[in-house]
């Protein structure tokens, strides 16, 4: 008779593990845990430790090494001295240093939209791959809201959450496996939402008008109508392809005050100015699509850059860095202003998301 261990994730092992197993005899008393090196079949550990649970606590600093791969044996031995067999085959586990797993959101941080792109940093000494993730919102009180399940795509960490409602803060949590089935997890991170809330208007007014026997119905809808540079072609007879080409709405269309404004483009070019606003004097506002190569990240990235000018006064300001969208993905690009301060924000979001 023998103890039969449950598998073992990879762990680091300047951090030790439990190592559970399945005991069905006399009563433990002791605990005996012997680990080879999986290709010399050297001993590297051999220890006897008191306990009544059919778990073996390896410590840190076991002469176990983080990239090494190794075999583990367990043995009990009751009251009276007697130890169990070693099975005839052991159990094999990796040990690997502890991976950066981390989301861009931090605790107490404010988002100001009500979508937000969260970003996922994943690092391993080891060179260990993650195999999959999923990042989950939840309310306060710790209610799942959202999920993303998870995702195997791990060229581009990063997922969408909206919905998320002014004046309220959520949780968020990130967790996945490596190839090795190593656990990983951000934990709970608490956030808080601000943003300025547009004034909401009945789209439609209904008044009886009595002495005239009708119904007066008033819109705060206003039309406006685009006057294209030249002739344009649709992609897909819905979407207008103006690369080569541009759209002024000088009627009906007004930016004025504080506002919120979203846009969506499919694969604008490179240094291209993609919006402008002008009150046809001094003020303006230019927003292009920019591409670069970061340092500190796996590539080009793409984002945006906003230059305004207010008061005889100029300035410029960037949008976060996001990766490049895939075929059914478009580039969400937010747009604030609050008094005479802009904030713009960045991200992907799939076509189903949109509808």
């Amino acid at each position: 008779m023998h103890a039969i261990i449950h598998p073992i994730e990879p762990f680091d092992s300047s951090a030790g593990t439990t190592i559970n197993f399945t005991w069905q005899g006399n009563q433990i008393f002791k605990a005996r845990c012997m680990i080879k090196d999986n290709a010399t079949e050297s001993v590297v550990y051999d220890q006897t430790i008191s306990t009544m649970k059919q778990s073996y606590l390896l410590p840190p600093g076991s002469a176990l090494k983080n990239g090494g791969y190794y075999i583990a044996y367990i043995s009990v031995i009751d009251v009276d001295g007697t130890e169990s067999s070693f099975p005839s085959i052991g159990t094999p586990f990796y040990c690997y240093q502890t991976p950066q797993f981390r989301l861009s959101v931090k605790p107490g941080d404010t988002v100001k939209t009500s979508a937000y792109q969260v970003e996922l940093t994943y690092a391993q000494t080891q060179n260990e791959l993650l195999d999959y993730y999923s990042v989950t919102l939840y309310t306060y009180q710790k209610t799942e809201l959202l999920t993303s399940g998870n995702l195997y795509n791990t060229e581009n960490l990063s997922y969408l959450i909206s919905g998320l409602e002014n004046a309220k803060q959520y949780y968020i949590r990130a967790t996945g496996k490596t190839v090795h089935n190593m656990t990983l997890d951000t934990g709970y991170i608490l956030f808080t939402v601000s943003y300025t809330e547009a004034q909401i208007f009945n789209p439609l007014e209904l008044n009886n008008r009595a002495e005239l026997g009708a119904i007066e119905i008033k819109s705060n809808i206003t039309s406006t109508i685009g006057i294209p540079e030249s002739e344009v072609t649709y992609i897909n007879h819905e979407y207008a392809d103006l690369r080569n080409n541009s759209v002024t709405y000088d009627a009906g269309f007004e930016v004025k005050g504080d506002f919120t404004k979203a846009f969506l483009f499919y694969k604008p070019d490179r240094n291209a100015r993609i919006i402008r606003f002008t009150d046809g004097r001094q003020s303006y506002v230019n927003i292009y699509y920019r591409e670069g190569t970061l340092s500190d990240s796996n590539g080009k990235k793409a984002f945006f850059e906003l230059e305004a000018e207010a008061s005889g006064i100029r300035y410029i300001l960037y949008s976060n860095y996001v990766s490049f969208p895939d075929t059914n993905q478009q580039f969400l690009l937010c747009l604030n202003r609050i008094g005479n301060t802009y904030e713009i924000n960045a991200g992907l979001i799939n076509q189903t998301e949109r509808r």
